[in-house]
């Protein structure tokens, strides 16, 4: 299983409708392994039933493996259009978050292990 808790490269939020269905920040480079553990040890069990689960066009959202495990666990899989910042949700949440930091100067770990976020 993977620990969670850090800022990486990508920050892996689920949104339904308008709460968060789960968070996890990794200390360390997010790859399609990680990600995929992710999927099904964290998210999938946690998704509504009927959801459309739509995901960006990082490389690795589209391994085969991944996309397998979503459908198998009877979600929609959609992908947003290619440079599509205004329809990705967590897009808006970066700049939120970047601007928390700033007030608080604090570092990603505290930002997101308290309730500044």
């Amino acid at each position: 299983m993977i620990s969670i808790p850090c800022f990486l490269h990508l920050y892996f939020k689920s949104i339904y409708t308008a709460y968060a269905i789960t968070l996890c920040a990794f200390q360390c480079n997010i790859d399609s392994d990680i990600f995929h553990a992710w999927i099904n040890q964290d998210l999938l069990p946690k998704v509504p039933r009927n959801a459309v689960i739509v995901m960006d066009n990082v490389s690795f959202h589209k391994r085969q493996d991944i996309q397998h495990s979503i459908k198998n666990a009877g979600f929609t899989l959609e992908y947003l259009p290619v440079y599509s910042p205004d329809l990705n949700p967590i897009e808006h949440k970066w700049a939120q978050a970047k601007a928390r930091r700033r007030k608080y100067r604090c570092d990603v770990d505290t930002l997101f292990s308290t309730s500044l976020f």
